[in-house]
């Protein structure tokens, strides 16, 4: 379904369950606001998977529309705030994210100093996948942009942003830790 193992498909060792709410033209419940996520179990460590997104000043390397991505402040708890400036189309913007973690079970970012976002949550849970040396990934996104301008172009390129979004971590952990062990590849909440 999703490729072979020795063909470098960016969704190889993946199973995918894609919810999408308000989508359309960007109105849920007359807020504004877009919600996505997703459970995949792909074939890399909860650690190494954690690592990579916990890695949020590499981001501007590999992360789509990621063109600054800088650590801001660190915090005694191991939190830390980062500045992050995305480019989409002509629209450029910049934003502190502070983030929470505890390695290698979850990341959460939150935006606390934003011009952009009304809103902006993002959750990353990992725990041990079905085979050794993989990962049930649970991904949660919530976010409001300020802008009715913003909200209109989300509307737009939301599923591409967020399906290359986490595409791109998955693609990440192949380039640093080779292929990932093989999966098994059904998808969470289907009907045999």
């Amino acid at each position: 379904m999703y490729g072979d193992i020795s063909s470098g498909n960016l969704y190889n060792n993946t199973t995918i369950k894609r919810r999408f709410l308000g989508c359309g033209d960007g109105e849920e419940g007359g807020v504004l606001s877009k919600v996505y996520e997703e459970r995949l179990v792909l074939g890399y460590s909860p650690e190494q998977l954690f690592d990579v997104v916990a890695a949020v000043d590499l981001y501007h390397g590999f992360v789509p529309w990621c063109q600054r991505s800088e650590i801001q402040k660190q915090y005694p708890d191991g939190s830390f705030d980062a500045e992050l400036e995305i480019g989409f189309k002509f629209l450029v913007e910049s934003y502190i994210s502070h983030v929470e973690l505890n390695r290698p079970k979850f990341l959460k970012t939150t935006a606390s100093e934003s011009n952009l976002f009304d809103h902006l949550i993002n959750i990353w849970e990992f725990n041990p996948g079905p085979v050794p040396g993989s990962c049930d990934l649970y991904f949660f996104v919530d976010f409001k942009f300020q802008s009715p301008l913003y909200r209109q172009v989300a509307s737009v390129f939301f599923k591409e942003v967020v399906s290359r979004l986490v595409g791109s971590f998955s693609e990440r952990c192949r380039l640093i830790y080779g292929p990932g062990v093989p999966v098994i590849e059904k998808s969470y909440g289907e009907k045999a």
